[in-house]
């Protein structure tokens, strides 16, 4: 025993010994304060010393010891007595018993030095006024845990030793911590009891991969902690990750991390409940320190927002678990970097010709759109696409742009096929990348009636009219459309209203005829309806004159 607290005085006079360095002033030079304080010497007697030099000479030196804090009023001032050197250069000392029962813990000593040219220099130090305090035999049971067995069991005596020829003797009704837990929900809370009056404590806690107790510093007990022995089995964990948006991202847009973290338990694979997780990312591409915690089914989703400087780039990093229980696995999130953020907005391809017409050129326009639009860059492609199943993409027209604006396309090649089409921006070193929604165009083949004519003109009342004429389609080659049908109809003079009177064929030739008895004078008109090959046709129109 006297072994044991001859160690333990060693190490608290050497933890109150302290060297402090002064400030350099005008007059005042090398000076060094030394506080030395036993805290399990008997007398209690914290010991003061400074050296110092001076140009004009010390004419003073007192130490004023303030409670607790260096703001607080002292409560007492001890004047310290030179005892070795000059005024000019050197050694004064006091020795000043403490009062325990009166201020235990910390004194923070101000040392005041004054010189012959009327100014006062200041040095700090501490001591703590405490009696020595140690936790003693500490067991933890089980002595084993892991993350599907928690539980443990704490068990100790809180001991406190007044000097180092008295023996250690029991801290009765002292507040004793625990180890901080963790709920599955990632919330921590604190573990703690009272001892009883021999000082012997019994803890139970769960959620924490430690068995650590301590006695906090209290009334005129010294803090002091200790640990015993536990063993915690890790289990392993695989996490799953996956970034909206990626991999570009507007300066300060927002960012979501999603996936779920698993853990290898005694049954299989399951679920790994309130496991820490956090993005590995540079701080200048963050504006917060990205952070979750796992749920009730393994699954997280953490929310941040990109930093504001464009360019910058980073291959960023989920981890997860090292919760003490588990060991932590990662998942990488790919290449992110932060630009203008881009959009392509009013893509207009031909309104007005819908189906479109086989063989003709596609005229379209967008306009790109960046945010904040700080920085740009010239020459930016911006390309319109097509596909045939809206999954595979070919460039039709590559158009550019310096910055943002409006682009046009209109290249002299035929459109031949259906297919679905669409604008994409590639992006830059400074601005995402964008596309459109995808817009399915319906191509047809034209149709056009020639040689149009209804006779004979005039025509007596009740004779025959003829009409007749020539339906051709446009296809690869152009050529008389055959057995296709087309529709006759008729407006009465001073009339604005059509009226279908009959429908009719072509025949091989593309040619079509349909005779008439003539009653009225009027306009005949002869149409080719669109079908799910061919546009509709014209519609060209003959006035007979009926007598």
């Amino acid at each position: 025993m006297r072994r044991s607290s001859a160690l333990l005085a060693t190490a608290a006079l050497a933890a109150a010994s302290l060297i402090v360095p002064a400030t350099a002033s005008a007059d005042v030079t090398d000076d060094w304060l030394t506080l030395t304080f036993d805290q399990l010497g008997k007398d209690r007697v914290a010991h003061v010393k400074l050296s110092a030099k001076s140009a004009s000479g010390v004419t003073g030196v007192v130490a004023k010891m303030h409670y607790k804090s260096t703001s607080a009023e002292p409560y007492a001032t001890v004047p310290l007595q030179r005892t070795d050197g000059t005024d000019n250069d050197g050694v004064w000392q006091t020795d000043y018993r403490t009062d325990i029962n009166a201020h235990p813990g910390l004194t923070a000593v101000e040392v005041l030095i004054t010189t012959r040219d009327t100014h006062s220099y200041s040095k700090w130090s501490t001591f703590n006024d405490c009696y020595t305090t140690t936790v003693a035999d500490l067991t933890a049971s089980p002595a084993a845990i892991d993350v599907e067995h928690q539980d443990v069991t704490l068990r100790g005596r809180a001991m406190f030793q007044t000097d180092r020829e008295s023996a250690p003797q029991p801290a009765p009704n002292v507040t004793v911590n625990g180890p901080t837990s963790q709920r599955p929900d990632g919330t921590t809370y604190p573990n703690s009891t009272t001892a009883g009056a021999d000082g012997t404590f019994t803890m139970q806690y769960t959620g924490a991969p430690r068995a650590t107790a301590g006695v906090p510093a209290q009334g005129p007990l010294c803090g002091r902690s200790a640990t015993a022995p536990l063993t915690v089995t890790k289990q392993t964990t695989e996490v799953t990750a996956k970034r909206a948006p990626g991999p570009a991202v507007a300066p300060g847009a927002e960012i979501t991390v999603e996936g779920k973290v698993v853990r290898h338990g005694s049954a299989g694979t399951v679920p790994a409940v309130g496991a820490t997780v956090s993005v590995d990312i540079p701080s200048d591409m963050a504006q917060t320190h990205p952070m979750g915690v796992t749920g009730a089914d393994g699954t997280y989703k953490i929310t941040f927002k990109a930093g504001l400087e464009p360019g910058k780039s980073a291959f960023p990093t989920v981890h997860a678990g090292d919760n003490g229980f588990l060991v932590g696995s990662d998942a990488d999130l790919g290449l992110m970097w932060v630009g203008n953020g881009s959009q392509l907005v009013d893509f207009a391809t031909d309104k007005n010709r819908t189906p479109f017409a086989y063989g003709d050129p596609l005229v379209a326009s967008v306009r790109l759109d960046l945010s904040p639009g700080i920085l740009t860059e010239t020459k930016q492609p911006v390309y319109l696409e097509y596909s045939f199943d809206d999954k595979t993409w070919k460039t039709w027209e590559t158009a550019t742009l310096d910055g943002e604006g409006t682009v046009y396309f209109g290249a002299d090649k035929a459109v031949t096929k259906d297919a679905y089409w669409r604008a994409r921006y590639p992006g830059s070193t400074l601005s995402a990348p964008a596309v459109t929604e995808s817009r399915f165009i319906d191509v047809k083949y034209r149709t056009e009636i020639y040689e149009f004519n209804a006779s004979p003109e005039p025509v007596a009342k009740g004779k025959t009219i003829t009409v007749e004429g020539l339906l051709y389609r446009f296809q690869a080659t152009a050529g008389p459309a055959p057995n296709a049908p087309v529709a006759i109809y008729f407006k009465a003079a001073g009339s604005s209203a059509w009226t279908k009177v009959a429908d009719t064929k072509t025949a091989a030739n593309g040619r079509f005829k349909k005779t008439f008895t003539a009653s009225k004078d009027g306009t005949w008109m002869a149409h080719f309806l669109e079908s799910s090959n061919y546009r509709e046709s014209n519609a060209p129109s003959d006035y007979v004159d009926v007598r």
